[in-house]
């Protein structure tokens, strides 16, 4: 049956498909324009969406598990954040991150020389001098047993933040990610010096001005990532510093002594620091800043569980593999010895060697160690009476693991695992490390368990020993 339409129908259906269309490009062109001005707006928030642990006051809530959040999670609040914050003044943007409108300054020490036991000592001492200097301390990020600005994890997944503030309550602190919103939510850049402490040979700290090396310096320490860049008025300096000759007294005054002096005299926004020296720089010593709740937790779990135990410290990088099988037979009957005299049958052992290594792996630098390693393994199994315990066969961070995922700081042999290793041989009812021919001496790892032990043996916590060498 045809269908026929007046000419005042035809025009009306004609009219009202005008305005579809009409309407439906409008909505395309809004859509665009959102779209456009959103990236204009927050141009920081593309580089960037990998999710990862964020910054977070505690990792411990109230039942004692782990927070599960991640910054994928909080995208959506962290950009209506952001939009905000581009509307805000400089001065309001000072007042929200340093509590200060003007004069909003900072040290960040964005590398530390040496792993993590000496990094903590010498974060702690920055730290006091940036109360010194009246600086606002930015805590830097950590991961692989290392203190650096490009690191994945925030500042307290290693450390208890709520425990530095009571040990320096007169200094104040921000995360690294706080840092970065505040600089990239200014609108008049902070002028920056930038200070590298190196070694040197003179008698007082020698200062001296160098090029600027802006490129590698902003690629190399992940400055770009939040568009932290260095203009013209940026200063550059080496400082050159005789550790040896530190603390002595020239003309009234010591090297540490001076070197704060000339820092004061900065009137740079942000001192950035990058720390070459490993050495302490003040006169005055100060505790490692204490760990994180939930390493401490899981060190509990694991002391436990092994109730009264021999901690074993085993340094094999280095030593010649021939000589593993010989120093395995003597760590054995030491075992023994210790399990006669004063009935300790739990050992754990804390290795550099990776416990968890593929036989088959040959990329590892301890694959040529791989069959000396299993023999020896099987002489310490085989001791009578003697139960060999490590963070593996604990499945250390297994929860924390599984929220985190795969990531080398719970593969390798530094990181948590070695912190968590520290706290364990510190604790010990008995402390081993072996001797020269089969185990690197005191290195950094090893003075600083020497160090607490010595301490609480000062207590009324009973030890059988500092460190003897099997």
């Amino acid at each position: 049956m045809a269908i026929y339409l007046t000419a005042h129908e035809l025009t009306k259906l004609l009219t009202l498909l005008f305005l579809f269309v009409f309407i439906i490009s409008d909505i395309i062109l809004f859509t665009t324009y959102e779209d456009e001005l959103q990236r204009m707006l927050l141009p920081h928030l593309e580089e960037d969406n990998d999710a990862k642990l964020i910054h977070t006051d505690t990792y411990l809530d109230d039942h004692d598990s782990y927070h599960d959040l991640y910054e994928d999670d909080l995208y959506e609040n962290l950009n209506i954040k952001e939009i905000e914050d581009n509307f805000l003044s400089d001065s309001e943007v000072n007042k929200k991150y340093c509590k200060k409108e003007k004069d909003c300054r900072f040290l960040f020490v964005y590398y530390h020389s040496g792993q993590e036991s000496k990094a903590n000592l010498h974060l702690k001492t920055f730290s006091h001098i940036a109360g010194i200097l009246n600086r606002t301390m930015v805590l830097t990020n950590v991961g692989r047993s290392r203190i650096e600005s490009c690191n994945q994890f925030p500042f307290e997944f290693y450390y208890n933040l709520n425990a530095l503030r009571k040990l320096l309550p007169n200094v104040n602190f921000i995360s690294q990610l706080e840092f970065e919103s505040w600089f990239r939510n200014r609108f008049e850049k902070p002028s920056i010096q930038h200070l590298h402490f190196s070694h040197g040979d003179s008698l007082m700290p020698l200062l001296e001005h160098v090029n600027p090396i802006i490129e590698p310096v902003t690629y190399i320490s992940c400055f770009n990532k939040f568009n932290m860049r260095f203009d013209h008025s940026a200063i550059f300096q080496r400082i050159f510093i005789n550790s040896e000759v530190l603390f002595q007294v020239n003309d009234g005054n010591d090297s540490s002594t001076l070197l704060i002096k000339n820092l004061m005299n900065s009137d740079a926004d942000i001192l950035l620091i990058k720390d070459d020296i490993g050495e302490e720089i003040l006169t005055q010593t100060y505790p490692t800043i204490p760990y994180a709740n939930h390493i401490i937790k899981e060190a509990l779990r694991v002391k436990i569980a092994l109730k009264s135990y021999v901690a074993v410290y085993w340094h094999m990088e280095g030593i010649n593999p021939e000589n593993l099988i010989e120093c395995a037979k003597q760590l054995s009957n030491t075992l023994q010895y210790i399990r006669e005299i004063h009935g300790i049958h739990n050992v754990y052992l804390s290795t550099d060697y990776p416990m968890s290594i593929e036989l088959n792996d040959p990329f590892s630098q301890f694959s040529h160690l791989t069959k000396y390693y299993n023999q020896v393994m099987m002489i310490l199994n085989s001791t009578m009476g003697i139960n060999i315990h490590s963070r593996i066969s604990f499945d250390a961070f297994g929860e924390l693991r599984n929220k985190v995922g795969d990531n080398d700081e719970f593969i390798a042999t530094d990181g948590v695992q070695r912190i968590l290793d520290r706290i364990i041989c510190i604790d010990a009812d008995y402390f081993l490390s072996g001797p020269a021919n089969c185990c690197e001496q005191l290195n950094a790892f090893t003075k600083t368990i020497v160090n607490a032990r010595t301490e609480l043996s000062k207590s009324e916590i009973k030890l059988q020993n500092i460190i003897s060498r099997w």
